[in-house]
C-alpha cells in the first residue's frame, strides 16, 4: 500500500477547526508535527481520535455487517481503489456533496458509529467529519492514530485496484474454484506475494473470513475483491 504524504500547507484547503488558513499562516500549531495538528483539531471538534487496535476490534461487526459500525474512506478514488478497510464506503471529501446522496440511500441511523480514516493524520477525514456532523451524525470517530490499518490486517480492493495489482504481479485466487483454499496452501506461495482473493459480492462475508485465514497464515499482503472475477481478468 502506498504511503501518502501529509503536506502542512494543504491544511488551508480544509475548513475544519484548528487547521484553518489563518492558523497555518500565523498560529502556533504550524510548528507542531502533522499528527499533533490533526489530534488537536479532533479535540476542538469534539471527535474521538482512535487507533488501529480500536478499528481491528470492530472488524467482526464490519465483516458480519451487523450495522453497528460503518467505515468511510475520505481519500480520492484512485488511491481508495488500491486498498481500503474491508467494507469501507468511499467518500472523497472534495466530492462530499456529490457522493452524500449515495450515503443517504443506505439509511444509516444518525447514531451509527462511523469510523473515518485509515490510520494516518489526514485532514481529508476531518473534512468529512465536519460535514457529517452538520448532517446530524452524532457518533463519529477519527481513525487518525497509527498504525496504518494495512500494516495490521488485510485490505479490500475494487476491480480497478485489482487489475492494477495483477499487472504488477499479484496472485489471484478464484474462490469459486478454491473455496477451502486447499489449492492455494498446497502451492506454497511465497509469503511476500500480494494475494488477491476473488469471490462474488453476495458471498462477501465468507470471502472476508478466508482473507483473515490467509493473512493469519503469514501472507501480510492479502486483499479481497468482492465482485465478478471477469471484471479483473
Amino acid at each position: 500500500m502506498k504511503r501518502f504524504m501529509f503536506i502542512v500547507l494543504a491544511l488551508s484547503l480544509f475548513a475544519v477547526p484548528g487547521i484553518g488558513s489563518a492558523q497555518v499562516a500565523a498560529g502556533p500549531s504550524i510548528a507542531l508535527p502533522p499528527a499533533e495538528v490533526i489530534l488537536n483539531a479532533c479535540k476542538e471538534m469534539g471527535v474521538e481520535a482512535v487507533g488501529g487496535d480500536y478499528v481491528l476490534s470492530k472488524m467482526d461487526d464490519l465483516i458480519n455487517k451487523t450495522g453497528k459500525v460503518f467505515v468511510i474512506d475520505a481519500r480520492p478514488a484512485r488511491t481508495y481503489n488500491d486498498g481500503f478497510i474491508p467494507t469501507a464506503f468511499n467518500m472523497y471529501d472534495a466530492k462530499f456533496n456529490l457522493i452524500y446522496p449515495e450515503l443517504e440511500k443506505l439509511n444509516l441511523p444518525k447514531d451509527t458509529e462511523i469510523l473515518l480514516g485509515i490510520g494516518r493524520p489526514c485532514p481529508m477525514s476531518l473534512g468529512d467529519i465536519k460535514r457529517l456532523k452538520a448532517k446530524g451524525f452524532t457518533n463519529l470517530k477519527a481513525f487518525v492514530k497509527g498504525p496504518v490499518f494495512f500494516e495490521k490486517y488485510f485490505s479490500e480492493v475494487t476491480a480497478a485496484g485489482a487489475r492494477k495489482h495483477i499487472s504488477n504481479g499479484a496472485l489471484v485466487v478464484n474462490l469459486a474454484e478454491d473455496a477451502d483454499l486447499s489449492k492455494f496452501f498446497a502451492a506454497n506461495i511465497a509469503k511476500d506475494k500480494l494475494v488477491i482473493l476473488a469471490g462474488t459480492a453476495d458471498n462477501a462475508t465468507a470471502n472476508y473470513r478466508l482473507a483473515d485465514k490467509v493473512y493469519k497464515a503469514g501472507y501480510k499482503k492479502t486483499a479481497v475483491f468482492n465482485g465478478n472475477i471477469k471484471d479483473i481478468q
